[in-house]
């Protein structure tokens, strides 16, 4: 619940000790107009202490929406606060409280060091915020509109990782769900012992030894884990990922028994688009709502969780039982192939073509002649083929990609290629590097995935106008001080000789793959890179007839 500021010029600042909604929010008055500058001109290390400009303090009005808003019980760590888990893992938590099938909080966890303006944004407002859901239904273009209320505190690891021990101490913490991308889950020499450790995987094994040493071994605070990292076997992945950790450091046996016996990972599937929000439609849709809402997440109303287990986590976790989009299934391997390479391994496709020709949202990619033929022919000739059982019903599978394409046209989403690209370099090889080695094995071409990949890397290196970069430092550091436009060949031998990817680690996938990225680099360092992705559109001209 908020409580009104004494005054107009009060500091907004974050509790960062609390543990729900009704003692998140404090306020402290600056001595001075001049305090009150100092503090907003500070480094956002921690970005909640800074003090809200009087527009701002309008954020308190999303308050009045909730009055007697009841504070929920955290049993769920979430780690990450980007869109698409506030605007789908977060909204089916909040349906789910509002029908009585559960009774859950959240605590969000920012697990990265990279700044953001989310979680500050996030605890200012108490945890709550809008999603906004537009669909088709019996062929009419329907809005929905949800103020979410699941949240309940917010916690930085890389600025408060006591804060985040501590939640480990809660009795009644049962689940946790992550959204950390494909480069989340991965294995890094790490110390356990730092505060906190560096990756996701490392942090996880830190905070169940808290909790595990909290409770001297119960068996009954185990955690069950539901990630939602796009990778195959995430949940299994993650598990082998805490248990190396853990062996690495010494940590007692009991800890690895308990981990093992009374954690559980489960391996999941999620699909739902959740764009970005442009300042511009963000502004209107504050104006309509009524509050200033700076945190508002607009999607599709399409969603679908695929959660591989049983009745035990369906028990713990019943989402389906309040009509949501959630099914308990007891194998992923058919939902995610077509999922990840149709849908996801398109996005990642377009998100690095589409700025040969100006494209910066998936809507221009597809009403766009070029890029939107790229598409298609990246999808029926490349990616449908290499689905297992493409054999045994195309037509069904056609049916599917038709439909992610209309997906793709809804056109209230503006879905941001530069938001796709984060990460692209993990993406790119769990999305589309199989899609690439299948057609190998058949004796197929997959040069339209592997065009993807070389502008990918052209436009990393700058060579390609203003592309921004958001991926691994290490590997962009190493790819621009190697970059060379008369050279391109020893360049990309280079860059994919670092690559320690297993499915490179064959010398004549290794060869052809570079082969092929270099060609199709060559030709737009010095080509017109649009007339490139044009030739490539058209597809291979057609035979003479005698």
């Amino acid at each position: 619940m908020y409580r009104k500021p004494p005054d107009p010029e009060s500091v907004f600042t974050i509790d960062n000790t609390a543990t729900d909604c009704t003692s998140l929010v404090t306020y402290a008055s600056p001595t001075s107009i001049e305090e009150a500058e100092r503090v907003r001109r500070r480094p956002w290390h921690r970005p909640w202490d800074r003090p809200v400009t009087r527009a701002e303090q309008r954020l308190r009005s999303i308050g009045a929406a909730v009055p007697d808003r009841e504070a929920l019980p955290i049993r769920i760590l979430q780690v990450g606060a980007g869109n698409f888990l506030r605007g789908f893992a977060d909204w089916m938590v909040h349906r789910a409280n509002d029908a009585g099938v559960l009774r859950h909080g959240i605590a969000v966890m920012k697990a990265t060091p990279r700044p953001d303006l989310v979680t500050a944004r996030l605890a200012e407002q108490a945890g709550m915020y809008h999603v906004v859901l537009d669909g088709v239904r019996d062929g009419h273009p329907f809005t929905e509109t949800t103020l979410v209320t699941a949240v309940q505190s917010v916690a930085d690891a890389h600025h408060d990782w006591d804060r985040c021990r501590e939640l480990m101490h809660g009795e009644e913490l049962s689940l946790v769900v992550s959204n950390t991308t494909e480069a989340g889950i991965a294995y890094v020499a790490d110390d356990l012992t730092a505060a906190p450790p560096a990756s996701f995987p490392a942090k996880m094994t830190a905070l169940l030894h808290e909790r595990w040493t909290h409770f001297g071994g119960d068996p009954r605070r185990g955690l069950s884990f539901l990630p939602c990292e796009l990778i195959e076997d995430n949940g299994a992945t993650l598990r082998s990922l805490v248990v190396r950790h853990a062996t690495e450091a010494s940590l007692a046996p009991g800890f690895i028994d308990w981990v093992t016996r009374h954690c559980h990972f489960y391996d999941t599937l999620v699909d739902r688009i959740v764009p970005g929000l442009p300042e511009h439609e963000a502004a209107g849709l504050r104006a309509s709502l009524g509050f200033d809402d700076r945190l508002i997440v607009r999607g599709e109303h399409y969603a679908d969780w695929a959660i591989a287990g049983g009745p035990a986590i369906r028990d713990e976790f019943p989402l389906d039982r309040a009509g949501l989009p959630v099914r308990f299934v007891p194998d992923l391997r058919p939902y995610r192939e077509r999922k990840v390479r149709v849908l996801n391994g398109a996005h990642t496709a377009i998100a690095a073509v589409g700025p040969l020709v100006g494209c910066r949202t998936v809507l221009d990619v597809v009403r766009h002649p070029v890029a939107g033929a790229y598409l298609r022919r990246l999808v029926d000739d490349e990616v449908l083929p290499s689905l297992p059982g493409a054999s045994g019903d195309p037509a069904e599978l056609r049916r599917y990609a038709a439909a992610i394409l209309d997906r793709f046209r809804n056109p209230a989403l503006h879905h941001l290629l530069a938001d796709i690209r984060l990460n692209a370099l993990s993406k790119w090889r769990t999305r589309n590097l199989p899609v690439v080695l299948d057609a190998w094995s058949q004796g197929r071409s997959a040069e339209l995935t592997v065009f993807a990949f070389a502008c990918l890397l052209t436009g990393y290196a700058g060579a390609l106008g203003e592309v921004e970069a958001r991926d691994d430092e290490a590997f962009l550091s190493r790819l621009r001080a190697g970059f060379d436009a008369t050279r391109p060949g020893p360049w990309i031998a280079d860059l994919i000789g670092s690559l320690d990817w297993p499915e490179l680690h064959d010398s004549a996938t290794a060869a052809r793959l570079t082969t092929e990225v270099t060609t199709h680099v060559r030709a737009l360092l010095t080509g017109d890179p649009a007339a490139v992705l044009t030739a490539l559109a058209a597809g291979p001209p057609a035979p003479d007839v005698p």
